[in-house]
């Protein structure tokens, strides 16, 4: 016996974890239901991606102004990488795999 019915089609629900937060879902209309505090969990995850991508955006930039204040002495702090065919700005910073952020529409694949 199913603990939850769809209050808009009566039909039973179930249970999808997506994110890591447990969710109500409707398999034949495909509502989608949160609890309380399912939704902040949600949003953080985003809010947590967000300042991520500012922290990049912010090193980016600061790496630029620097650079074009003195290319000369910018290249002579960051060595040219054969590998990479590039001179590296992330000698003190390793950049690693961001796993992709939630989006809601991953709730009904």
């Amino acid at each position: 016996m199913p603990l939850l019915l769809c209050p808009n089609c009566n039909t039973s629900m179930q249970n999808v974890a997506r994110s890591g937060v447990e969710i109500d879902m409707c398999p034949s209309c495909r509502g989608v239901w949160l609890d309380r505090g399912e939704l902040e969990k949600l949003l953080s995850g985003q809010r947590e991606e967000v300042a991520g991508q500012r922290q990049d955006r912010e090193r980016f930039e600061r790496e630029v102004s620097d650079f074009h204040r003195d290319p000369d002495d910018w290249k002579r702090k960051h060595p040219y990488d054969q590998k990479h065919g590039g001179h590296r700005y992330d000698d003190d910073y390793h950049y690693r795999k961001k796993k992709k952020g939630f989006d809601i529409f991953d709730i009904f694949d």
